[in-house]
């Protein structure tokens, strides 16, 4: 029995620990106005998971971690946070110690593509994280914008087809006669208007005889 207790305090003694510190930050000014809420969760293998609520210190510990890897991720209501990858595995010099090392992730990404270091250490590691971001759960309402309004195509559709009605009558009134009469003789000529237009052979299109197999 006493060798039994010995060998687990020996194995709670070279199992790693992580002390996460969470630091102010332009999204985070003060970390103590977190909520009581606020946890931190380490996945390991299938079926291995460590939770650390959040100390008043604006802290979050994990203690007597076995050789793994894990992803860090930390919970907060108002607040993203980075998430981590932690390794623990043992020294290759010492049959009793552990290293400890951790990085940045990128969710989506394959687990071997590793970001910045935050840090390393034998046994035991500190590391500092600041929140990335600030959730937004609601969207500001825009003031009225005149400029955009009159962006619009629909307005600006609007708005060229009142220059035309109102603009084009004004301008064939105040047009040298010569150039009027010019204009005229081109509109009797288009596609759409004369005797020949488009238009008007569609008026006059024989729906009955075409279908009776007139030419």
């Amino acid at each position: 029995m006493r060798s039994l207790l010995t060998l687990l305090c020996a194995t709670l003694a070279s199992a790693a620990s992580l002390n996460i510190a969470i630091l102010p930050s332009l999204h985070l000014p003060n970390p103590s106005l977190l909520p009581p809420s606020t946890h931190a969760v380490l996945i390991g293998p299938p079926g291995v998971r460590y939770d650390a609520a959040l100390r008043r210190d604006n802290t979050l510990k994990f203690e007597a971690l076995p050789e793994a890897s894990y992803l860090l991720t930390i919970y907060s209501r108002d607040h993203f946070f980075p998430p981590l990858r932690v390794d623990v595995s043992k020294v290759t010099d010492g049959a009793e110690q552990q290293t400890i090392e951790a990085w940045q992730t990128f969710r989506g990404n394959e687990w071997s593509n590793k970001g910045s270091p935050y840090g390393s250490g034998t046994d035991a590691l500190s590391i500092q994280i600041q929140a990335s971001a600030q959730k937004e759960f609601y969207q500001t309402r825009g003031g009225f914008d005149m400029l955009g309004f009159l962006k619009s195509p629909m307005i600006l559709m609007g708005l060229v087809s009142v220059v035309f009605i109102f603009g084009l009558p004004y301008i064939m009134d105040n047009m040298d006669p010569e150039m009027k009469q010019e204009f005229e003789e081109m509109q009797k000529k288009g596609p759409l208007t004369g005797s020949q237009g488009a238009a008007t052979q569609m008026q006059n299109f024989d729906v009955a005889g075409w279908l009776a197999g007139k030419k």
